[in-house]
Order: C-alpha cells, then sequence, then structure tokens
C-alpha cells in the first residue's frame, strides 16, 4: 500500500520486548535512513523512517501496539544497512501513554491523528501545515520557543516539525487582522506526532 503523504509503498517493522522496552527491527534486508531522532515520543503507526531495498524505497511504520520514547545513537551514519531483523532503535515505554487503542493521552494531547475540537475556542488557531513530530524545544536542553501567555509578533518561529530529518519552523504569519498576538493554548507536548490540519497553537 502507498502512503498517503509520500505516495511510497510502506512496510510495518518488526519488534520484540526485552528488559521492559520494545526492540524495533528491520522487517527485510536494505538500507535503513530517516529514522526519529533520540528522546521523541512515539505512538502505535507513527512513521519511522525509510528502507531502500533493492533500488524501491519504502515508508516504515511502528505496529499500532508499540510505543514509546526513543533511545537512538544520533551519531551514527545517515543511511546504514540492516539485515532482517536488525535492531533499528529501543522505545522506553511512557507512563505518560496510555494503551494506544484509546483516544487520549495522559499529557491532555490527542497525538494519534483523532479531531481536536477547538470549536468553544476562541482565537486564530495556527495548524499543523504537514504530517511530522512536533517540537515545542529548539534542542533537548533548551527553553521553548514560546510559552502560555507570551506575546509574539510576525515572523515569530513558534516550534518545529520535523518531516524525515528535516526540521522546518512553525512561523507566525498573523493573524486575519493583526501581525501580533498573545499564545493563548498550545494544544500539542513537545516530541508528539502531529498530522496535517491539526491546531497547535491558538492564538489572541
Amino acid at each position: 500500500m502507498a502512503d498517503a503523504q509520500t505516495g511510497l509503498p510502506s512496510l510495518q517493522c518488526l519488534s520484540e520486548v526485552k528488559d521492559s522496552r520494545h526492540l524495533v527491527l528491520s522487517p527485510v534486508v536494505g538500507y535503513y535512513s530517516h529514522w526519529p531522532r533520540s528522546g521523541a515520543l512515539l505512538t502505535g503507526g507513527s512513521f519511522i523512517g525509510q528502507l531502500k531495498v533493492l533500488n524501491t524505497y519504502y515508508d516504515l511504520y511502528l505496529p499500532k501496539d508499540v510505543y514509546g520514547r526513543v533511545t537512538v545513537d544520533d551519531g551514527r551514519d545517515l543511511v546504514i544497512p540492516v539485515d532482517h531483523g536488525a535492531e533499528l532503535f529501543q522505545l522506553n515505554p511512557e507512563k505518560s501513554v496510555v494503551d494506544p487503542g484509546k483516544e487520549e493521552t495522559k499529557t491532555g494531547t490527542e497525538s494519534k491523528g483523532e479531531e481536536i475540537d477547538t470549536s468553544s475556542d476562541e482565537g486564530y488557531v495556527v495548524t499543523a501545515f504537514t504530517t511530522g513530530i512536533f517540537y515545542a524545544n529548539p534542542s533537548p536542553d533548551a527553553p521553548p520557543f514560546v510559552t502560555v501567555g507570551q506575546e509574539i509578533e510576525k515572523g515569530k518561529a513558534l516550534g518545529l516539525i520535523e518531516v524525515m530529518k528535516t526540521f522546518n519552523h512553525i512561523i507566525f504569519e498573523g493573524t486575519d487582522d493583526s501581525d501580533t498576538g498573545k499564545i493563548k493554548k498550545i494544544y500539542f507536548k513537545d516530541s508528539q506526532e502531529v498530522k496535517l490540519g491539526q491546531p497547535l497553537f491558538l492564538i489572541e
């Protein structure tokens, strides 16, 4: 089946549990690239990179019942050869993530692509321009781009969305009637998956 976002055929990775961690494994022999960065929080069905098998690229996804926080060597080569069953990275179970079959996480954010109701939120909503991993901070040890209550101007970076190892800034382009505003609500936590069109920020 082809992925709706990239048009590439897709594969589901293998997994096994060892010492309470999920080991994410390659389903075929090939070359693996575009893996998620260390510390990213993934839910079941998340995009986790690409596999090149012979001359064909495949988008790779987690099984629906596998989730956690990524542990991976960010310093390894951008493309690595893998055998069938080879470990791609590990996932540490997160208490903030409930059963993937349920709609919500304990963080209060819906990170699996369900509809987020903004009908009762008054203000201007900044939405995700693509599907990827949302980052509220420019780096793990840095403060967030913005916080609730912060006043912002047109051109201000609000966060990042990572798509296949490319980090894209979320830029405030102004509201319908102003080039300034104030952050009223942030819908997602750092390192959560977001879908195209989902609300990210509420601006007043």
